[in-house]
Order: structure tokens, then sequence, then C-alpha cells
């Protein structure tokens, strides 16, 4: 038996050990989950999406399910690596498990937060609703893994005409005594008509451990509903990550999301995005930063099938030593999608020769009155840029750091969230500094 082979008996199994849901409803999603696991195979270099992503990182390990743990994080851990004041609600997920007597939720109001777990046994209605409405079809073996082990992570409601003053932030922490091991956190989000918010996800870790963390994200954002959605991916350089996220937007709502990658030895970040309603708006933005070995993918899917949407997706990429990175981007404006504004980009700066990326802009029109744009450069740091601040006494180290800082900073500074984005230039600018 190969190691393929071998690798997605593993899965299957698992997928297969993990349905242990008691709600009827549940039990159904999961089987159908269940019984696409038995039926995908493994991501290879075969199909389009993963044909340059590098593979072994993320098949050559048999991760095994995470197991809750006890006496691993603390109050003072919390406080020294959220991103929100005392005053903001915050979900902490440990491996991906929820840790309520570290989380800060408010018991009443127009913001509901529940474990996925205790609204799925519960029966809600929202979530019966909603749930693997988006991530059901066309799903990935991971992706199908996630909904095979349904059960940990959140669903965040925000009721309608609701306008939260605070953002609510999700820590996501890694740390564990075992090792080599999956986790699978849910989230469900639910914006009501009207609904505004800020959603904060910072990934960290606060141990050295190799694991997979496989992340699957729907958002609703129902009328006029809008949604900041700022991410922090700065986890351990063992760790994979792979975040699938999907997002439904109604009629005038707007979606502003912004992901930073910069931990992490491997990571694939997906934007599936679909619109249901006419004149809505979606901002997609991205940073991406590999060195060493790293490598960090980057793949959109933007479906425009309704009239009058506009889409703007934005990415950089700094990448040195020899580090990898992909962008896939594909935006697709169907005939009915009249007035449809859709700008895509992807610029590049390469530190090393040794470096790569593999970049792939695309459009897809089948609509004739529509203003659409894609292009992507690649190129390395300009002789004359670094001419002029080493003649104004400034040594090459530190110049380097200056161009590479305000490169990375046009799209750090879209979270509009200042301890986010000043932990994300701290972070650039440390990496930077000790690769050069």
């Amino acid at each position: 038996m190969n190691t393929a082979t071998s690798t997605l008996q593993h899965y299957r199994q698992m997928a297969a050990n993990q349905t242990t849901a008691t709600h009827d409803w549940h039990n159904r999603r999961q089987l159908h989950a269940v019984m696409q696991v038995q039926e995908l195979p493994l991501p290879d270099l075969r199909s389009e999406s993963w044909r340059y992503t590098p593979l072994p990182p993320l098949l050559e390990q048999q991760f095994k399910p995470a197991e809750p743990e006890e006496d691993l994080l603390f109050a003072e851990d919390i406080r020294q690596l959220r991103l929100t004041g005392d005053d903001s609600p915050r979900i902490v997920l440990l491996n991906g498990f929820f840790v309520q007597e570290l989380s800060s939720l408010p018991e009443d109001g127009p913001l509901s937060v529940q474990p996925l777990r205790s609204a799925l046994a519960n029966g809600n209605k929202a979530v019966f609703e909603h749930l693997g409405e988006l991530s059901g079809e066309g799903a990935h073996l991971f992706t199908a893994l996630n909904t095979a082990s349904l059960g940990e992570g959140v669903f965040i409601r925000v009721a309608a005409g609701a306008v939260l003053e605070q953002p609510v932030e999700i820590l996501h922490v890694t740390i564990s005594f075992d090792n080599e091991y999956i986790t699978q956190p849910r989230l469900l989000v639910l914006l009501e008509e009207g609904a505004q918010a800020t959603l904060i996800e910072h990934y960290t870790h606060l141990a050295d451990t190799l694991c997979l963390n496989n992340i699957v994200a729907e958002v609703f954002l129902e009328k006029g509903a809008q949604l900041h959605h700022p991410r922090l991916q700065n986890e351990s350089l063992r760790t994979r990550h792979l975040y699938s996220l999907y997002v439904r937007q109604a009629e005038n709502s707007q979606y502003h999301g912004t992901t930073l990658a910069l931990g992490g030895a491997w990571s694939r970040t997906e934007f599936h995005v679909d619109f249901s309603g006419s004149d809505a708006d979606c901002q997609l933005n991205g940073f991406y930063l590999a060195g060493g070995k790293q490598s960090h993918d980057m793949h959109l899917d933007v479906i425009h099938n309704q009239p009058g949407c506009t889409s703007r997706e934005r990415f950089k990429g700094i990448l040195f030593d020899h580090g990898k990175a992909v962008f896939d981007g594909n935006v697709e404006v169907r005939p009915d999608a009249q007035k449809t504004d859709a700008r895509l980009s992807n610029d590049n700066l390469l530190l090393s020769r040794d470096a790569e990326i593999d970049t792939k802009p695309r459009l897809e029109i089948y609509a004739d009155d529509v203003l659409c744009s894609h292009g992507t450069t690649v190129g390395q740091i300009d002789d004359e840029m670094l001419f002029y601040l080493r003649s104004r006494g400034i040594v090459r180290e530190q110049a380097v750091n200056m161009i590479c800082t305000g490169f990375a900073d046009e799209i750090i500074a879209m979270c509009q969230w200042e301890a986010l984005e000043n932990r994300a230039r701290e972070a650039v600018s440390r990496i930077i500094q000790n690769s050069v």
C-alpha cells in the first residue's frame, strides 16, 4: 500500500468514526459528508485548483483527531495574545475546542454566540437552515472531513438592524501535549438584515507543535448587512493551516475581508463568494510573507450572478529564501450579472533567486455591460529606491526592511484595527530583518 492510499484510508476511517450526533438533521448532514469523504480523492496535482500547491506538507502526515485538554491555557495567556479590549466579546478556541471559561460573551442583546455543539443539540432553527448550505457541494476532501466531524466551533448571530460598537474576536490557540493532530473548528456567521459588525480572527500558538488546522467558515449577510472581517494567521512554523471561507451576500450587503498569512509551515486559504442579491459589495484583501521553506496559497472563486454588484480583490506577497506562494484568483461574471464592476490584482516582491511565486489571476465574463480588470506583477526591490535610502545614511538592511514594510502596509492598513495592524507590522518587520 503506497502512502497516498494509506492516508486516504486513514481519513475515510476518521470520518466514519466521528458520526456521533444525536439530532436527526445533524446526522443527515454528517452522513452526507461521510459519504463524500468515502468518494472524494486526496488533493493532487491533476486538479487545476491544486496544481501548484505543495502537497507533501499536507499529505505526508496522517493527522489524528485532536482531543480536549485541560490546564494548557490560562487567563494570563489570553491577556497577552488578544487583540481587543476587556469590553469586546471574545471567543477562545483551544485546538479547535470552545473554551467557555476563557471566553467573554454577552448574556443578552443583539449579539448571540453559541457553541456549535450546543446549537446543534438544541435544534437551533437558524443553524438548521444555514449550516453546510454553502460548503456542502463541490467540497474537496478536507472540507467534507470538517463536516463529517461537525460539532466543534461557534455560531455567531447579529440581530436585524444592530450595529455592534465593539469587534468580536475569535482567538484560535494551538498548544498541546500531543503531536500530529488535526483541529476542525466550524464557524457559522449570520448577520440579519441591516446588521453591522466587525469579526477579528487571530490564529496563534503557544507551542511549536506539528498539527493541521482545518477550518471551515460560512458567512451569510442578509439585505443591507455589513461585515468587516480581518484575519491574522501567525502560527507555529510547524503548523499546517487550511481555511475554507464561504460568503453569500444578499442585496446591498457589504463584506470586507483582509487576510494576513505570516506563520505556518504551509497554509492555503480559499475564498468562495457569491451574490444572492443585487448591488452588493465585496472586498477581499490579502498579504502573505513566506521564507525558509514556507508556502502560502490564496485561492479565490468569486461568482457574480446578480446585477450591479462590485468586487475588489487586492493581494500582495513578499517571498525570500526558498519561500513559495500561489495566487489563484478567479472572478466569474455570469450572463445575468450586468453592470458588474470587478477589479482583481496581485503584486509580488521577490527578495531572493530561490523564491517562487505562481500567480494566475483570471476573469470569465459572460455579460456585455461590465467594468472588469485584472493584473499581476512580480519584481525585485527597485535599485533606485534602495540607493535613495542608502544615500541618506540608512544601512542596507534597514532600507530593505523599510521598503518591504511599506509594500505590505497597504494591505495591513485595510484591517482597520490598530492592535491587529501593529501586531502584524511588528511580525513582518522582525521576519524581514532576520531574513536580510
